[in-house]
């Protein structure tokens, strides 16, 4: 690996966010409403400009604005979504219960199996249903007015909205407490520097994961709409490089390259491993009518290439892969004669590798 991808593997593991402008609805067109992510920071430390999402120095690291971003313009380094999940579930496995914090709270005691997050908010239900089917001796400790007067002001409004959302797709409802209990499957040396020794392997892992990735063609290499639209024959080569590189690195590491697979992987692993999930109606795919003309805008403007138009022999289609439709609704608002509508459909459609849509 040369000296430059190292040098930007660093700069992304040392800072608060991972920006990748190129999945970001609202600077892919001015159609977009979207304006998740500066709506629910509670520094207001962002804002759009040239192209670009800046993140002022007063930014907290909260990870809100990455839990809000349908695409993954924005995602949390410290500590990752999937890194959180994993933690959470590795601890209930090993012991009788875990404890979910913010770490706003007084710290609780070293010698109960605690998982700790800047924010709860930084928890989509994606990531809540997966605890709630994966981690069923986990309590959220939520002492009474925890959140009150936190400068994290947005925190426990979206929290709990994202967490009702996954009550409602799992049926099942989070456990509370306002009290810790040391872990009874507690070992005589200590927690506290076992899970900073365990943190920091993660950290190391983590960082590793990414310098193979930069090497092989690695996660920033979103495309932009206009690269898309280049049909010459570097662009081709250069495209075709990227996903031999994103796909060596999934075999390698057993782990998406894409940032606007985060949420959505963990969802697809329960829908997976659940008949009931499968067939229930959480999710919306687009849909086109008889009055689209094909202009395949929604093709070349879809942030993560989930929609593709394929002209032959006269004949133009336009196709889905699902799974990488986030909900975005960014095909809705640029098209132009209202011909694509995303509508509900069963989870299980997620499952489809691509769907011809006309």
């Amino acid at each position: 690996m040369n000296l430059l991808n190292l040098v930007n593997v660093i700069g992304k593991k040392m800072s608060l966010l991972n920006v990748e402008a190129n999945l970001c609805t609202k600077l892919i067109s001015p159609k977009s409403t979207c304006n998740s992510c500066a709506n629910h920071c509670p520094m207001n430390s962002i804002s759009f400009a040239k192209k670009e999402i800046v993140i002022d120095d007063n930014c907290i690291g909260c990870g809100i604005c990455a839990m809000v971003c349908p695409t993954g313009a924005l995602l949390a380094n410290h500590p990752p979504l999937t890194q959180v999940v994993q933690e959470a579930i590795r601890k209930s496995q090993e012991h009788e219960t875990v404890y979910l914090y913010c770490e706003r709270m007084p710290a609780p005691s070293r010698a109960a199996a605690t998982v700790s997050v800047p924010c709860l908010g930084m928890i989509p239900k994606e990531g809540w249903v997966t605890l709630l089917n994966r981690c069923q001796n986990l309590s959220v400790y939520q002492p009474d007015g925890a959140c009150g007067g936190c400068d994290i002001s947005t925190g426990e409004k979206v929290w709990r909205s994202e967490l009702q959302a996954a009550e409602a797709i799992t049926s099942t409802e989070v456990n509370f407490t306002s009290h810790i209990s040391d872990s009874k499957d507690h070992v005589p040396y200590d927690a506290g520097r076992r899970d900073f020794l365990s943190s920091f392997f993660k950290e190391v892992k983590t960082t590793n994961k990414l310098a193979i990735s930069e090497l092989l063609g690695g996660s920033t290499k979103i495309p932009s709409y206009q690269e898309k639209i280049k049909a010459d024959s570097v662009s081709k080569l250069k495209k075709e490089l990227n996903e031999v590189g994103h796909h060596l690195f999934e075999k390698m590491t057993n782990e998406t390259t894409y940032p606007y697979m985060t949420k959505r992987s963990l969802f697809l692993a329960e829908v997976e491993g659940n008949e009931a999930l499968r067939h229930q109606e959480d999710s919306r795919l687009p849909e086109i009518n008889e009055e689209c003309n094909f202009c395949g805008a929604c093709a070349i403007l879809c942030p993560t290439e989930a929609l593709t138009m394929k002209s032959e022999n006269g004949l133009q289609t336009i196709t889905l892969k699902p799974e990488q439709c986030v909900d975005c609704s960014l095909c809705e608002e640029i098209c132009y004669f209202k011909s694509i509508k995303l509508q509900p459909v069963q989870n299980q459609a997620l499952l489809e590798k691509e769907v011809l849509l006309r």
